[in-house]
């Protein structure tokens, strides 16, 4: 046996017994404290989509209510009921909406009002493009665990509205910021 392997042989139960008296007297330590748990209704990020008819008997309003999903998940966590009508604040062709969104969750609903931009997408006929970018508050009610939460509400998405106003599609996406409590 070459002689560096014997030393090596002979010096490993020496380290390997160090090694262990080590661990014997080195302090134990607590592990790090995990963080805390999201608090759901601070932030969240959700996906309006599927098809709805107008359930509005006012003919200048209509009104789709819309199975609401959890962009981190995936999975159907309530439902958003979009009550809309041509802005009267903003020059015609209704290019501007004013919108009241009702987002009804298993925690608690609240309702955001917003002025949201409708475009036509030039790729898709008789589909628009939505978006509303506050540079205010816009959450004007809740209950449950939204009850005197204030906060903003981002909109993106893209609809069909090859049927409007008798009937919508949407995917639309909602970024919710509260403010803290």
């Amino acid at each position: 046996m070459p002689r560096l392997t014997r030393r090596i042989l002979r010096a490993l139960p020496v380290s390997l017994a160090l090694v262990a008296a080590g661990a014997l007297v080195l302090p134990v330590t607590a592990p790090a404290e995990a963080p805390p748990p999201f608090k759901h209704g601070d932030f969240m990020a959700l996906n309006s989509r599927g098809k709805a008819p107008n359930t509005s008997s006012d003919s200048m309003r209509q009104v789709y209510e819309f199975d609401l999903y959890s962009l981190a998940t995936g999975e159907k966590i309530g439902t958003a009921i979009d009550d809309i009508f041509c802005s009267t604040a903003t020059p015609p062709p209704c290019q501007v909406f004013d919108a009241k969104t009702t987002f009804k969750l298993p925690d608690g609903e609240f309702t955001n009002h917003a002025q949201v931009s409708v475009v036509f997408d030039p790729q898709r006929p008789g589909w628009v493009l939505v978006a509303s970018l506050p540079s205010s508050k816009g959450i004007i009610a809740g209950t449950g665990a939204y009850a005197g939460r204030t906060g903003k509400v981002t909109l993106t998405g893209v609809n069909d509205a090859t049927s409007y106003p008798a009937e919508l599609g949407v995917d639309d996406r909602w970024v919710i910021e509260f403010d803290p409590k």
